[in-house]
């Protein structure tokens, strides 16, 4: 479960920004995660829940946001949703290398006092 290592590093990124910004709580933390990214949202929750006992972080709350899969033809231009399996332009039905949203994952926001 690679989720708890998430959990972790994203511990360690908002203490640090919390510290740096002097905050003593931080109330809610907010991610971005991508639809390819292969992170599953529900065992990050769970992660998110143990790890963060006895951190800045303990009793706030997680918010995911899901970012849909998206690319972009480099013939035709078009921007389109995409999966795992289909990466076809709808327009020009050329297969597409150029992935322009889905792998996301990162910190967005925290709030705190």
């Amino acid at each position: 479960m690679h989720e708890v290592s998430i959990i972790q590093n994203v511990i360690k990124i908002v203490s640090e920004k919390a510290n740096e910004n002097n905050l003593t709580k931080v109330n809610k933390v907010s991610l971005k995660i991508g639809e390819l990214s292969g992170v599953m949202a529900e065992c990050l929750h769970f992660a998110f829940e143990i790890c963060i006992i006895d951190t800045i972080l303990e009793g706030s709350t997680l918010k995911i946001e899901k970012v849909g899969a998206r690319a972009e033809c480099s013939d035709c231009k078009c921007k389109f949703p995409i999966d795992h399996f289909n990466k076809l332009c709808p327009i020009c039905n050329k297969f597409c290398l150029s992935i322009i949203s889905g792998y996301e994952l990162y910190v967005n926001t925290i709030e705190g006092d």
